[in-house]
């Protein structure tokens, strides 16, 4: 058929530099997901994750969508999946991974305790 050629022919005849490049960015593109694409990955549709999180479907919709949202939601959700939410902060020198962000005083409660 016309136009249609097997991936690994295709490769077979990509230069070394541009398989290097491809590995490179494929590496890249599977470090680097919206909860949506890895939803998809794991090939979960958005009706049984919605089950898993005993919520309905719309409401899976509408976390795919957010910029923004509660790490709790962001955690739930990552469970739901089948995987675990760590924080790490990226330092030059050192990482430093969040154990709980519940532990971190707010500022006021802070300076109630460092009153006497």
């Amino acid at each position: 058929m016309a136009g249609k050629h097997p991936f690994a022919e295709l490769r077979a005849k990509m230069s070394a530099k541009g398989r290097s490049r491809a590995v490179t960015k494929s590496r890249r593109l599977r470090r680097e997901m919206d909860l949506a694409e890895l939803r998809r990955a794991l090939e979960l549709s958005q009706q049984q994750l919605a089950k898993r999180l005993r919520v309905n479907q719309p409401e899976v919709a509408k976390i795919e969508k957010r910029a923004d949202m509660l790490l709790s939601t962001l955690g739930a959700v990552l469970r739901a999946m089948g995987a675990d939410l760590k924080i790490v902060a990226r330092f030059p020198e050192h990482d430093v991974q969040i154990r709980s962000l519940a532990k971190i005083p707010r500022k006021r409660e802070a300076d109630n305790e460092s009153r006497p």
